[in-house]
């Protein structure tokens, strides 16, 4: 069975937060990229324009933590890795829920 045009479209979206989330976590909070801000600030937009707001929420904490991180002379504790894990385990549920769909079409249409 044919994945619809919205279901592909969330799949992409998902797949390109978790991209992202890669590239955080190899070059780490401390190192952020202007192009790496811009991108993570796009996404923003993005999730919040498919109506995922805890999503969009979640992106912008983080973006808005790094952004400020960056301008530290002193890095100190905060909040970034519970966000990161917080996005981690959204996206996975969100993909495990993709594919259970899937399973569910496949076997019983």
């Amino acid at each position: 069975m044919e994945m619809s045009d919205q279901e592909e479209a969330l799949e992409q979206l998902l797949s390109d937060v978790e991209n992202l989330m890669e590239d955080l976590y190899q070059s780490g909070f401390d190192t952020v990229h202007d192009s790496t801000l811009k991108t993570l600030n796009n996404m923003v937009r993005r999730t919040a324009a498919y109506g995922m707001e805890l999503l969009s929420e979640l992106l912008s904490q983080l973006t808005d933590g790094l952004t400020m991180r960056r301008h530290q002379m002193e890095k100190k504790e905060d909040s970034m890795a519970r966000v990161y894990a917080q996005l981690y385990r959204y996206v996975s549920v969100c993909g495990d829920k993709i594919e259970r769909d899937k399973g569910v079409r496949y076997y019983l249409l």
